[in-house]
């Protein structure tokens, strides 16, 4: 790893608080930003509105068919996909008839508290993996082993990673819904003034690393990348250097451990020394789109967004680092509820929607028209798919070094405000000295 001047910023990012909330009680705060449901993820355009006003299909149920219940927060760009896919299933048989409640995501949770008590609510549910803990020790969502074990769909075609996503405590617990991985943007513009070839994406950290401070000029307010205290960015770091930031297995903190140290030292020198990074909290997207942010990683929400502000991007995988080339991937899935599980018609009917979801033509109709890659690794290169969206490219190859984290930890939010943000925050500002590593 290439030495970037030190100075006196160790780093350590509170592993007794960390160790404390990985082990707590269930009771997070869940993140909401975005019509997705992740939060890290915003939506297939983040900047577009979102009412907390709920929102109903109203088909009528026809006379003989299962009605099943599936409630989500979809309520962006991607409300009306979503709602025309739904049609077109209870169109395509005379079995089942999926009455979808769309709202914002803050309301969804707040009515399934209140509806889990009473025993109503929805059959099933699409939310992100930093609820399943939470919901599945509440009691609202079921396993549903039985729909693996009968081979519904081909778990080889999912995402490396993925699978993270659909087990708790020993069970399968959801079904697959979505798919978003990090890769790195680059404006074109600055890249060429800076001397550099847009042509030649940096690969590796030191080379990343090179073209933040060439591209840096603070007396113009000019910065070559983010480094920001944001959830995604942080367990990027650490695991490109070979570590972790907890031990699944015990719920023990790494975060202390050399290899996480040595990332966040790398990474919180170039910006307090090198001065690459503009201030934390700042608007990313705003610097970026006028030409004052080299490069940022993120999702593909964001490429409609910048062609939108008309910015000459590029996009690559994101630079290994000493130990292995990684990025951040995950996604949100479906879960059939407590209630749904105790109608074996219900529990079935909402099987075969989840069957019908992964199909090739249905995965492909929502990745062009949502702006995501699809959820099915066999759908890479698809000639249909990058026509509609040539960047999906990319964050279709990035599925092959994606990897989610803080899965099945109950208090993941805790973990995210009050301890990496919280903290890496004041790092970057100065405002603290952290002692050396364990």
């Amino acid at each position: 790893m290439n030495k970037w001047k030190r100075g006196s910023w160790l780093v350590t990012i509170c592993a007794t608080l960390l160790i404390a909330s990985a082990c707590g009680n269930g009771n997070s705060n869940t993140s909401n930003s975005g019509s997705n449901g992740n939060p890290s993820a915003g939506n297939t355009e983040s900047a577009s509105p979102t009412t907390a006003e709920e929102t109903k299909q109203t088909d009528t149920k026809p006379e003989g068919k299962v009605t099943i219940t599936y409630w989500n927060g979809f309520s962006g760009s991607d409300r009306p996909v979503l709602e025309s896919l739904v049609k077109k299933f209870n169109e395509s048989q005379d079995e089942i008839q999926v009455k979808m409640e769309i709202m914002n995501w803050d309301v969804l949770y707040q009515k399934l508290t209140t509806a889990t008590a009473s025993g109503q609510g929805p059959d099933f549910i699409a939310f992100g993996p930093e609820n399943i803990a939470k919901y599945a020790d509440l009691g609202v969502i079921a396993p549903v082993d039985d729909f693996y074990a009968n081979n519904m769909i081909d778990t080889s075609l999912l995402p490396k990673g993925y699978d993270q996503l659909l087990h708790y405590k020993d069970h399968f617990i959801g079904f697959p819904m979505n798919y978003f991985a990090h890769a790195l943007y680059y404006n074109k513009n600055m890249v060429k003034a800076a001397g550099l070839d847009p042509a030649k994406p940096p690969t590796t950290w030191d080379e990343m690393a090179d073209w933040a401070v060439k591209m840096t000029d603070t007396k113009k307010g000019q910065y070559g990348m983010t480094i920001s205290s944001s959830w995604v960015y942080l367990p990027q770091m650490i695991w490109a250097n070979g570590g972790d930031v907890i031990d699944y297995s015990n719920k023990t903190s790494l975060i202390n451990k050399p290899e996480a140290v040595e990332a966040i030292k790398y990474w919180a020198d170039l910006a307090i020394n090198k001065k690459v990074s503009p201030a934390p909290n700042s608007d990313n997207l705003k610097m970026f789109a006028s030409g004052k942010l080299g490069m940022m990683y993120d999702g593909p929400w964001m490429s409609p967004q910048f062609k939108a502000a008309k910015v000459d991007y590029g996009i690559a995988l994101m630079p290994a680092g000493p130990a292995k080339q990684v990025t951040f991937g995950s996604g949100l899935s479906m879960h059939l509820t407590n209630k749904g599980a105790k109608d074996e018609n219900v529990k079935n009917a909402v099987y075969k929607f989840a069957q019908w979801w992964f199909e090739k033509d249905t995965q492909k109709e929502w990745s062009t028209k949502i702006g995501f890659p699809p959820v099915r690794t066999d759908l890479a290169g698809d000639p249909e798919i990058l026509a509609a969206n040539p960047d999906l490219d990319i964050f279709m190859k990035s599925a092959d070094i994606g990897q989610p984290w803080l899965v099945g930890i109950s208090n993941s939010s805790k973990i995210l405000t009050e301890v990496f943000q919280k903290y890496f925050d004041q790092i970057l500002l100065k405002k603290i000295r952290c002692a050396k590593h364990a």
